[in-house]
């Protein structure tokens, strides 16, 4: 595997184009309009999003991390909330850089530890993120509290 050379940085409304690409790829559908006004709620407290920029200038993945307190200790942790790889360098370095830049800013906030959920239907990810050093530690369980338009009872 030839890794990329990629510079991690703090995302940008600039970036915001690109990002909604990432987000597509990875199957989460988002416009411009909503990238640009969730990304003005990070930076600041608990939310921060990250970004693999090439050489080039052009932006290889992201990385949202949520550092949450917890009642019980006075350390936090925190979650890597999205990891996206543009499919054009994926195996190449780029999920790596920003799953280590996520745990720097999580140590530097810190977190007691970092850790993710993923998809079930994600094959690739579970053995990614053990070669990473994560361990499966939890079952996680979601209760949906909006049904998607069009839908409900009766429909």
């Amino acid at each position: 595997m030839v890794e990329l050379e990629v510079h991690v940085r703090p995302a940008r409304p600039d970036d915001v184009p690109a990002l909604v690409q990432l987000f597509g790829q990875l199957g989460y559908a988002t416009d411009e309009a909503t990238l640009r006004r969730q990304l003005q709620h990070f930076g600041g407290g608990g939310a921060h999003a990250l970004v693999a920029e090439l050489v080039t200038h052009a932006l290889a993945g992201v990385a949202t991390v949520a550092i949450h307190p917890r009642l019980y200790t006075a350390s936090p942790s925190a979650q890597l909330t999205a990891l996206v790889t543009d499919r054009a360098a994926r195996r190449h370095g780029v999920g790596r850089a920003l799953t280590r830049a996520a745990a720097e800013l999580a140590r530097a906030a810190g977190c007691e530890k970092l850790y993710v959920r993923t998809n079930r239907r994600r094959q690739e990810s579970p053995p990614f993120y053990r070669s990473l050093g994560f361990a499966d530690t939890h079952l996680t369980f979601d209760l949906p509290l909006r049904t998607p338009a069009g839908e409900g009872p009766g429909r």
